[in-house]
């Protein structure tokens, strides 16, 4: 079934949507839930929310790649996990998400001062990230903390390479004020 076929299953409220899409992508989201979670169960049970995030969210959303969509929802939702995971072993708090790209900009991790702002600069990349289209926060996301090459990304969602480096750019510069007038840089 085509990726288009399956978003107008959702469109139309029907279920098969949902055996339809896992069918074709829950090898991808597995993979994608166990690099960040580390087990199978935990995997699985994430996979299970992301097809419930799926359903809820398309409509209205309407996807122009329902591949890049499905990664988006199942690394956030993966990440998120994580999070908890963590959060729970250390009695609570949250996990600071990746930012090897950015690292000029968080502190050195090495004080409780740093620490606290390493966390709050995580959630207002997060706040971020909410705030672009799927195609830039997927490419965003691959890019940055799945350190994919853009090429690869490129190659991964059918897009051009050129369109990846500019995407990437523009997100980048628009991160950048951001985090200005959040008063974090």
């Amino acid at each position: 079934m085509t990726d288009q076929q399956i978003i107008s299953l959702f469109q139309a409220r029907d279920e098969s949507a949902v055996s339809a899409l896992s069918e074709k992508y829950r090898k991808t989201c597995m993979n994608i839930a166990r690099r960040h979670l580390r087990s199978d169960q935990d995997a699985e049970e994430c996979v299970n929310d992301v097809l419930l995030k799926l359903w809820q969210s398309i409509p209205p959303a309407e996807p122009r790649s329902l591949e890049a969509f499905v990664v988006t929802v199942t690394q956030r939702t993966a990440i998120n996990m994580a999070e908890r995971v963590q959060a729970q072993k250390r009695g609570g708090g949250q996990a600071a998400a990746s930012l090897d790209e950015i690292a000029e900009a968080v502190p050195a991790a090495n004080s409780v001062e740093a620490a606290v702002s390493h966390r709050i600069l995580t959630a207002a990349v997060e706040r971020f990230l909410d705030t672009l289209s799927d195609d830039a926060q997927t490419i965003f996301v691959e890019r940055y903390h799945n350190e994919t090459a853009p090429r690869e990304i490129a190659e991964k969602f059918g897009l051009s390479g050129v369109y990846v480096r500019k995407s990437l750019m523009q997100t980048r510069r628009k991160l950048k004020h951001f985090l200005n007038e959040e008063g974090l840089l």
